[in-house]
């Protein structure tokens, strides 16, 4: 059986460990959340993107025209 000193530093381990893998879990879910949100944001600029290039066809002259 280890020493009292040896079991507390395994048990300080132990701990330290299932700490850190629910800390990174947590980022893990962080960064998944932030790179949904980050994909809406490219879909509603998408949609900016193409309602800007038709008002532009619209209302701009063509180059050819002049």
């Amino acid at each position: 059986m280890p020493s009292r000193d040896a079991q507390w530093i395994i048990g300080a381990i132990l701990v330290a460990t299932v700490s850190l893998s629910v800390q990174i879990a947590g980022i893990r879910t962080d960064v998944r959340r932030l790179d949904d949100r980050l994909r809406a944001v490219e879909v509603e600029f998408g949609k900016v993107e193409q309602r800007l290039a038709t008002l532009e066809r619209l209302h701009l002259p063509n180059p050819a025209d002049n």
